[in-house]
């Protein structure tokens, strides 16, 4: 029992047994998910304590099941559990770990021998959390029994639904074989390691990628037949001691002492600048993904302004942003702030711009042009296509570039346009570059936070 507490580790295992048996002579298999008990399982050792929360779930069966393709894998009923963290921040791990004997609707217990296991390569599953959005890129073989990893902070909550089945290409070699496994979870307390450095951010040691789905990646060579292959990698691990745009961070902003390169990753995109004030010691740098309510967000889109008017700043916009609560680690240098279009311009068509525009109670705020502008090293408003595909492929994380499935085409700048009355410039995936879009317009773009880090405070 001291070896356990010492090591903060243990594996809970829940028996939620995925029953998969293909009966010989026929053409169609019999995939059941089920529960085998009510109960509320727990990790604790020393500090560390998980639960695992099945309850509300009534498992799933599935009878005369067939290959399915994506969307008709969608259509089977999902199983629904909740991971929550009552004490210090840990790491987790959530797998399918093989059993070898399954009990049939007799209740007679069968040994599995290794040659009637069906290939995992046969199997497909979906797991989504805390409310993500089923695409087809998100349904994956079980290659590896792994099917969730992450971090968990004390008092959080993490959501899943899972749906497994059997993939489309499986062929007759599958006939009479059986896939049975459980779900287990591996925790580790994590709040007591020693940090590396105590700076906001430090270089990614791994990049974030995606696969190119028919979309406009294609454009730019990612494609089976393209140069650059189906795979696009977001981002530079970067030159020790220089800043570069694109290079990857992960940043502690919501202050768990954990640098979370799944949910906590930045670009540099240059220093700071609106045109009016000009700050080199502080870097900017600009989440991997949009967000809806300061959650990272892949689904959701939004207006600038709520109505066809341009001059008073993204009002709408911001209340999308991480607040000082949920970020709470990393602050503005000002939350008041001058607005100011291309060219350093003050005012629009519709009037003069604000000079203190207040992104009070939140951590972010968005993106300039003239940022934009010299991070990319393009010039705002030349409409160029691809124009932000050489140095600013990072943008494109989590939008329409990789896939036609996911909601939007870029996000809002904090910079509307001066020659309109009711536009304001963003960055779009689809040609890839830098353009602009009615401020009243919520259907296809989303709100990308920018933090503020002085340099000093970045491990780079």
């Amino acid at each position: 029992m001291k070896e356990i507490i010492k090591k903060n580790k243990k594996t809970l295992v829940v028996i939620l047994i995925l029953l998969l048996v293909l009966v010989i002579a026929s053409t169609y298999a019999w995939l059941r998910l089920t529960k085998s008990s009510n109960t509320i399982n727990k990790i604790t050792a020393g500090n560390l304590e998980l639960v695992l929360d099945d309850t509300t779930s009534e498992g799933i069966t599935l009878v005369n099941e067939v290959p399915r393709s994506y969307r008709q894998g969608m259509e089977t009923k999902e199983y629904t559990f909740t991971l929550t963290n009552k004490n210090s921040t840990s790491s987790y791990k959530l797998s399918l770990a093989d059993l070898e004997k399954y009990t049939d609707e007799d209740g007679k217990e069968t040994v599995i021998a290794a040659e009637n296991r069906i290939n995992d390569a046969k199997i497909r599953y979906i797991l989504l959390k805390d409310g993500e959005v089923a695409t087809a890129d998100k349904s994956k073989i079980l290659t590896d029994r792994t099917i969730d990893t992450g971090t968990i902070k004390k008092g959080q909550t993490i959501s899943y639904t899972l749906r497994v089945w059997i993939d489309s290409h499986a062929e007759t070699d599958i006939m009479g074989k059986i896939f049975n496994a459980q779900l287990s979870l591996i925790a580790e307390q994590t709040s007591s390691v020693t940090l590396t450095s105590n700076k906001l951010c430090k270089r990614a040691t791994t990049l974030h990628t995606e696969e190119c789905n028919l979309s406009y990646c294609e454009n730019d060579g990612y494609a089976s037949w393209g140069t650059l292959g189906t795979t696009i990698t977001y981002g530079s691990l970067g030159t020790q001691g220089v800043l570069t745009s694109g290079d990857a961070f992960d940043c502690d902003v919501n202050g768990d002492g954990v640098y979370d390169s799944e949910t906590e990753r930045f670009y540099y995109v240059s220093t700071m600048t609106n045109g009016i004030t000009t700050d080199a010691n502080t870097a900017v740098l600009i989440y991997y993904n949009n967000v809806s309510g300061g959650v990272p967000s892949n689904s959701t889109s939004y207006a600038y302004y709520p109505t066809e008017i341009n001059n008073n700043g993204p009002a709408a916009a911001i209340e999308q942003l991480p607040t000082t609560s949920q970020w709470n680690n990393v602050t503005l240098t000002n939350t008041k702030r001058t607005i100011t279009s291309i060219n350093d311009k003050t005012e629009t068509a519709a009037g003069s711009l604000p000079q203190a525009f207040s992104y009070d109670g939140y951590s972010a705020r968005l993106l300039t042009v003239q940022e934009l502008s010299d991070g990319c090293k393009i010039t705002v408003g030349s409409y160029a296509s691809a124009e932000l595909s050489t140095n600013c492929q990072y943008l494109f994380e989590n939008t329409k570039y990789s896939s036609s499935d996911l909601k939007t085409y870029g996000a809002w700048l904090e910079s509307p346009w001066p020659s309109s009355s009711y536009h304001a410039w963003s960055f779009y995936s689809d040609r890839r570059y830098a353009n602009n879009c009615n401020v009243s317009d919520n259907s296809i773009l989303g709100v990308r936070p920018v933090i503020e880090v002085a340099k000093t405070n970045i491990e780079y």
